[in-house]
Parts: structure tokens; sequence; C-alpha cells
């Protein structure tokens, strides 16, 4: 049926038809408000759904939390990372700072569901009271959300977003989990996040040991940490830690009593420390940190934010001992002009050779004026000391004992090209036909160069990167008295500690295990000795180096018991070494020098490094042995006829429980040398057994059967003295004169 439009008689439509359209209009009207409605309904849903799912466990949630290195015996050493923050569980806190807490950030915390309605209304009529934006609404709940999974940027977005977040947390988690997060993650001023931080820096103390008054003024920072920082404003610290006792004495956390005596206190606020300069061996931490990032491939947001818990090798007692010496001994040279005041200054590096482990690293006389790491970046010509590694080449190949005589007189080297090379002796004297143990003990240079030509120059290199060098060495006859392009000194020491071992090498480590924040182990060291040298030739070496100690250049240490060592002494004096060693303790190097390379004056190893290493040396070794079980020693009847004691050592083993070799078992582990001694009364000039006429003598000590056997022939009991008496100090050979330019190549045969 077709609807017909019915008009009056003058054209306007009659009522009927006016009803109908209106019915229209409203029925759209309805159906828009109700899509309007499904719509919000449905944005609401989907917006919480989105918002939850950016929820985590908030179980398993860890706050960044900055990484801290430990020495070996639990000296804090440093804190590094962005947040200084150490997570602390929530029977450690006081009830005193989450009560505190409670009263002024959330007052309903315990009763409200997340979002404080109450709260908010309260705020609000506050404000506008107020005539400013004076307090929040936000909950602990709310303020946790925030930090945790939004930006503290202020938008309705993200208000609504936190709030969500908040009732979602509420519904999962309990209220001890939730106010025990949120005292870990907020933030505190000074670079303290936690409250444990923020306890060790303002008080200087774990935060279970915090006092009413302490807890309060903790609890009052978070509102506004940078101004009321008792570092920034400490009497601004105080009023708002009187506002805090005053609410809790209003919720009746506290009596009158307890708030008026909490009040009356006055709080004892740690000085705060330079952050750069914070650490307590910084030498050695700048090196642990890249240590990490090198060796154990951590990447930089698990070192600086990961919470780690780095306990490294290095004895905090040691390293005290170490500075104290070096600085001592590069201020007296500067003192007497040796060195230059502004760029003279120097390294030390001990390691204890039967574990690799770092013991202490001073790369420098002040950190706070030159971060320059001298122990381990620093490439310097060692010198006479680089002839160890030429003497153990002819020993261990060419199979020659202290006694093997060299010839030492003046001679010249013409290599392939035809350059011509002449070395020199420090003294200006050529004695010839000398022993491996003259010629060591004086560091005559001859000697080594004639040496390392005969057991080939390539195979000189080859040993020295058998004991550990790293540094790229060419083959010149000038390597045989330290004309290299440098070495460094942690690489010197980890060296030299094979003859401390009896022929094992170790690789040197700074760390000995890594945990996380909740002490879970996460990482641990693993100690790997290669034996690269047999027990003949390291026995030999170690009665050369003796040698040097008791009657050569190194005299100026002869105090300290059983020492070994050797001297270095580069051209010019451009750069002095002393490194050395007590067997089966401790293996320590020393350098000087001045850092823009010019020479020094009137300098030698001896006189400059030996003294820092004596120093160093005697207080390292009573730290050494308190904490390892002594030797046990058993003296024998005296040889016929030498006037020698046999003493039998048994190395003992470290007892520490921080120091043990974790992956070998105790029948896998290599069996540590023992050695065998005899002290013989040696001429000095012969370096054979004394007799009566002999004007100069020592007494030595040398391993069982490599002791000299005849007498001396030079000074007879009923003779005259042919030859020099020796009795002053020996001066150490050097590298004067070593240089050729250019330096000829040398064939592997040479």
């Amino acid at each position: 049926m077709v609807n017909q439009v019915r008009v009056n008689n003058k054209g306007r439509l009659r009522p009927g038809r006016r009803v109908s359209k209106l019915r229209r209009l409203v029925t759209q009207l309805q159906a828009g408000v109700l899509l309007m409605f499904c719509v919000g309904i449905g944005g609401t849903i989907g917006f919480v759904v989105s918002v939850t799912h950016e929820l985590q466990d908030v179980t398993n949630y860890s706050p960044h939390e900055a990484s801290k290195i430990y020495s070996s015996d639990n000296v804090l050493l440093a804190t590094f990372g962005e947040e200084n923050r150490e997570f602390v569980e929530l029977n450690k806190i006081p009830k005193d700072l989450i009560n505190a807490t409670v009263a002024i950030e959330d007052r309903r915390f315990y009763e409200h569901s997340g979002v404080d309605l109450r709260g908010i209304g309260r705020a609000i009529v506050k404000n506008i009271r107020g005539g400013r934006m004076a307090e929040g609404g936000s909950t602990i709940t709310q303020q946790l959300a925030r930090n945790v999974y939004l930006s503290p940027k202020k938008t309705l977005n993200r208000k609504l977003r936190e709030a969500v977040l908040a009732v979602v947390i509420e519904r999962n988690y309990t209220k001890s989990k939730i106010i025990e997060l949120y005292l870990n993650q907020v933030y505190y001023g000074s670079s303290a996040y936690g409250v444990e931080a923020a306890s060790k820096i303002y008080f200087g103390k774990d935060v279970n040991n915090l006092k009413l008054s302490e807890c309060a003024l903790l609890a009052g920072l978070p509102q506004r940490p940078s101004s009321y920082s008792p570092h920034v404003d400490l009497e601004a610290a105080v009023n708002r830690r009187d506002v805090v006792l005053n609410r809790m004495e209003e919720l009746k956390y506290i009596s009158h009593e307890q708030c008026e005596r909490a009040k009356a206190q006055v709080p004892h606020i740690m000085p705060l420390k330079p952050t750069k300069y914070r650490s307590k061996a910084p030498y050695f931490t700048d090196y642990v940190k890249k240590y990490l990032r090198d060796h154990n491939q951590f990447g930089d947001d698990l070192i600086e934010r990961g919470g780690l818990r780095v306990y490294t090798t290095l004895n905090y007692k040691m390293q005290v001992a170490a500075q104290r010496a070096l600085t001592d001994g590069i201020r007296s040279a500067r003192q007497r002009g040796q060195m230059s005041d502004t760029s003279g200054n120097g390294a030390l590096v001990c390691i204890e050779p039967s574990t690799g482990y770092i013991r202490a690293m001073v790369g420098g006389e002040n950190y706070e004026e030159n971060e320059f790491n001298r122990a381990v970046q620093a490439e310097r010509q060692p010198g006479s000391s680089f002839k160890a590694f030429v003497y153990t080449a002819a020993v261990d190949k060419l199979g020659w004992d202290a006694n093997h005589r060299l010839p030492g007189g003046r001679f010249t080297y013409v290599s392939d090209t035809g350059v011509r090379w002449s070395p020199k002796n420090y003294d200006g004297r050529y004695p010839s036909n000398l022993t491996i143990r003259q010629a060591v003990a004086r560091s005559v240079n001859v000697a080594a160069v004639q040496a390392a030509l005969q057991v080939g120059l390539n195979n000189v290199i080859d040993y020295a990167h058998l004991l550990g060098i790293k540094s790229e060495i060419e083959p010149y006859p000038a390597l045989a008295i330290g004309g290299i392009k440098g070495i460094r000194v942690l690489e010197m020491a980890s060296a030299y500690g094979v003859f401390a071992t009896g022929g094992y090498y170790v690789e040197p480590t700074p760390i000995a295990k890594i945990v996380d924040s909740r002490g879970q182990l996460y990482d641990e060291d693993s100690i790997e000795r290669k034996h690269v040298l047999g027990e003949r030739t390291a026995k030999v070496m170690d009665e050369l180096f003796r040698g040097v100690v008791t009657s050569g250049t190194g005299r100026t240490v002869s105090s300290i018991a059983d020492a070994r060592g050797k001297t270095g002494t580069t051209n010019d004096g451009r750069d002095v070494w002393f490194i050395g060693y007590v067997p089966n303790k401790l293996v320590t190097a020393v350098w000087a020098g001045n850092d823009n390379n010019l020479p020094m004056r009137h300098v030698s190893g001896s006189g400059v490094c030996g003294p820092i290493w004596k120093e160093f040396m005697g207080t390292a070794l009573k730290i050494h042995n308190d904490n390892h079980r002594p030797h046990v020693t058993t003296k024998e009847s005296p040889a016929e006829d030498t006037g020698t004691t046999v003493e039998r050592s048994r190395p003992a083993r470290d007892n520490t429980s921080t120091e043990t070799d974790t992956n070998d078992s105790e029948d896998d582990q290599p069996e540590e040398p023992t050695l065998h001694t005899v002290r013989v009364r040696i001429c000095n000039e012969t370096a054979l057994l004394a007799t009566s006429a002999c004007p100069a003598t020592h007494t030595e000590v040398f391993v069982e059967g490599n002791q000299p056997t005849a007498y001396c022939n030079v000074h007879h009991p009923k003779g005259n003295s042919t030859g020099s008496t020796g009795s002053g100090t020996q001066q150490e050979g050097s590298d004067r004169g070593l240089r050729m330019t250019p330096p000829p190549p040398m064939s592997p045969d040479h």
C-alpha cells in the first residue's frame, strides 16, 4: 500500500505526520547513544587489556641495581652503575621505616585496593584550599606501577594506565611484596636508589641498623629527593623528618614520647664522596670493569644495572701497602732530582703465582691527577730484566747450568745487511770467561747477547711467549738486553711467576667469583696451571735469580728472606725495573720512569725500584703468611766438607675459603715441587766455594745438586789474590748503547 501524503487546504502537514518524523529521530538518537556506549565499553575493556598486558610478574621483577666490587678480604672497593641500589628483603627493613613510609606516603595503604578515592578527594580539597598543588593522590602501589612500568611524564593517559596497573598489582600480590618492591625501587636523592643504598650513603650503615629518627628522615625524602637530601639542605631534611614523625604519632605508630625523643636527635650524616674517585683501589677497579667486558663478555647493561657482586682477588691490606710503597719511592726519586716532577711515575703489580690471583695493582702515584694505568696500559722497555728469557732458553734447549761459561769480552755483531753493532756493559768493563751465575748476578750485557745468539733469537722469543709475554718482539740481537718495543708490568710479573712455582704458568686474573644481587653464583674463576718449564730448568733459573739478590745487582732487597729477582735499566735511564719473588708465595714487578719517555738521571733498577719492592714485600709477605699455613721445614745434618745445611721445604696450600681451585679435583692438581736447598759460603768474585783467603764472601742458598763443588781458584790460602775483590755493590747492566738504527733483521739460526 502506498503511503499518501495528506495536506490541508493551506499546504501544511497534518499533525499525525509530524509525530511520525519525531519518533524516527528519537529512535536514531537512541541507537547512536547505544552505539557510543558500546564503543566506550569496548574501548575501556581494550584499554584495560592493553595495560594489563604490560604487567610482568612483579615477584620476578629486578629493579636496576648498581654493581659492587669487593676485595678478597671482603672490603667494598667500588660501586658503579647507573643506579646505586642494593636490593634488601622486607624482613631486613626496620618496622619503623615501613610505618614511616606508609604514614607519609599512603596512610590507607593497607585498606585500599590500589587506588584510594578518599585519598584523591582529600588531596583535591587540600590543593583547592591551599591554592596550589601541594599534595598528590597517588598510592604507594600507583607509585610502584609508575616507577616499574611507566615514564614519569605527567599526562592523563599515564595517570589512567597507572591506576589500572595499580589495581591489577593489588589483585595479584600481597601488601608485603608491594611495599618491599617500593622501598627497593624509590629514589632517595644523592644517587641512592632503594633504602639500603640510601642508608649507607647518608648514615654509613646497613638499613637494618637504622634508628627511628633516621627511618623518619629517609621516609620523608622521596617526595622531593633533590631538595630534601641532607647533602643538599640538612635543615629541610630535618624539618621533613619532623613532619613524618608527627604523622606517625597521629596514626598511632609511635607514642608522643618516642616522637619527641626522635625529634631531639641530631642526625649524623656521612659526607658525600665524589663518585669519580670513590673506589678504594681505582686503578684496579677500572681494570676489573674492563676485564669483565673483555673476558667474561658481559654487556654494559648487565655490568651497569645488573646488581652484580664481583669478588676480586685483590687483598686490600696488600693494596694499601703497595700504594704507600710506590708513592714514597716515586716521590723520593723526584726529590733526588732523578725523575721529572711532572711526568715521573711508576707502577706495581703483585701476583700469587700458584693461583694467578692479582693481590695488588697500582697504576700510578696519584689516580686523581692521572687515570692512566701504567701497570696494564703502558708498554715500556724491560732492560736487563728481559735476560731471564734469554737464559731460560739457553738452559732449557742447550742444557746449560749455572756454571756454564760464556765469552765476556768485546765483540761486534754484523748483520746480514752489514749493520755493525757492539754491545756495551754498564760499567765499561769486559771480563771474559764468566759463568752464567756471574753474568746474571752482575747483569753483564755482552754475555747475555752471546747467549742469545748461541741459543737463537727466535728461540728466546718463543720462551718469552711460553712464559706469558704477549707483547710483540722482533728478532734483533738487542732483544737480549731488553731492546724491544715494550712489555707491560702485569706481563713481567706473570712471567716471573713461572720461576716462583717451579715451572708452572697460571694466567693472571683479577676476579675470583661473581654473584647476582641475591647471592646466586653467576660465574667463578677456574685455575688452570700449565707446566711450561721442566724441573731442572726452573731450579737453575731460581738459583741464578737468588744470586742476583745475594751477591749481585739486587742486593738492595737482600733483607727479604729467600728473595729472588732481576733488575733492569734501559738506555739513558728511561725505564728502571725490579721483578722479584719468594718461591711459592708472591711475585712482584715494579717499574718507574717518565711518562714522556725522557731519560732520568743517575738511576738504576736496584736504586729506584729495589727499595719500593722491599718495602712492599716486607708487608705483603707477612699478610700472605697470616693467610696460609706455614711451611714445614726439617733441618738435617750438615753435608760433609762443605759446611752446608740441607733444608727440605713443603709448600703449604692456601687455606682461605674464597681461594680454591673449583674445577680440578685433588688428584688432578699438578703436584707442587718440593725444593731441597743447601747453604754454602761463596767467593764474591769467582762464585766458587770460598776459602779462608777470599776477601769478600757471602752465604748463598742453592737448589741441592746445583751448588758449586770446586773451591775458589783465585784466592789461595797460601798465595796472593790475583783478581779484584769485588767487594763493592754490583752495578746492574743496562742496554746503554744497545739501540741500532735501523736494527738489523735476524735469521732464526743466529
